[in-house]
């Protein structure tokens, strides 16, 4: 078998309680697995709701090499100049042609191997987006021919809608995974024409929890229903992650593996 690209695919990172974790545990991760490439979804690194330009420099002086966004990434009002200087950050690509940023970024390993990263946005209970396979065929026909693997985060609500997207890449990316839910799948697959599927790789952060949220004020606006401010759980982050070996020479990928850190 050929040196295969080691990648490392981190699900939506929760607040402080993510970030301690990953900053405790990632470099050492990042060694343990031979890790050439590590892209996360940073939609919630700020206290659950969007990034800022700290929490993300944290997260790249880590090991983190892309971040990826969702419903959540305007949460944040700088975000809207920040993504438009630094190519590390995608933002849905069936967001409004109007929205800063891009929808496919591109970044080379230290061994020079240049992974493509596109990010999409889910339809089905999520909002009235563009259609994400049309955006994820325009993100393909972009991208150079001569990249060595293509991640997709796929941002979604339904799996349903997450699997038929890795069937409609099979063959054209190396990986096709879902973030949002915040719960990991075990459905981990590599489908016959090489492209890995998950559906969901799941949050870096408290599963004590209501999916990273304080129990009080998430349990309450379902019992009450009436409006309840969200917070973040602090502590107790468990790590969540999906490892893939991809064939430089096809970007096919050849192993997938999950990854998981508990809490000290």
């Amino acid at each position: 078998m050929p040196e295969l690209i080691n990648i490392l695919v981190i699900g939506d990172i929760i607040g402080r309680a993510g970030r301690r974790a990953l900053s405790e545990h990632l470099p050492r991760l990042i060694d343990q697995h031979r890790i050439d490439f590590t892209v996360a979804n940073g939609e919630n690194l700020a206290a659950g709701f969007g990034l800022t330009r700290k929490t993300a420099e944290e997260m790249f002086a880590l090991g983190i090499d892309v971040l990826t966004n969702g419903n959540h990434c305007w949460d944040k009002r700088e975000f809207l100049q920040l993504i438009d200087e630094d190519s590390r950050f995608v933002r849905p690509m069936n967001f409004s042609t109007q929205a800063p940023g891009r929808g496919w970024t591109m970044r080379e390993t230290p061994a020079g191997h240049r992974i493509a990263v596109v990010n999409l946005i889910g339809q089905v209970f999520m909002g009235p987006w563009d259609c994400p396979f049309g955006a994820a065929d325009r993100a393909l026909r972009e991208i150079p021919s001569d990249v060595h693997a293509i991640l997709v985060d796929m941002h979604a609500e339904a799996t349903s809608e997450k699997m038929g997207m890795s069937w409609h890449l099979d063959g054209r990316a190396s990986f096709v995974y879902g973030t949002h839910t915040h719960v990991p799948t075990c459905d981990e697959i590599i489908h016959p024409s090489g492209t890995a599927y998950q559906s969901d790789i799941g949050m870096t952060g408290s599963y004590q929890s209501i999916i990273g949220m304080k129990v009080e004020g998430a349990l309450a606006r379902m019992v009450s229903k009436l409006p309840q401010r969200f917070e973040a759980v602090e502590r107790g982050a468990t790590i969540f992650a999906t490892k893939v070996g991809i064939d430089p020479a096809t970007r096919r990928c050849r192993r997938i593996e999950r990854i998981r850190v508990d809490p000290d």
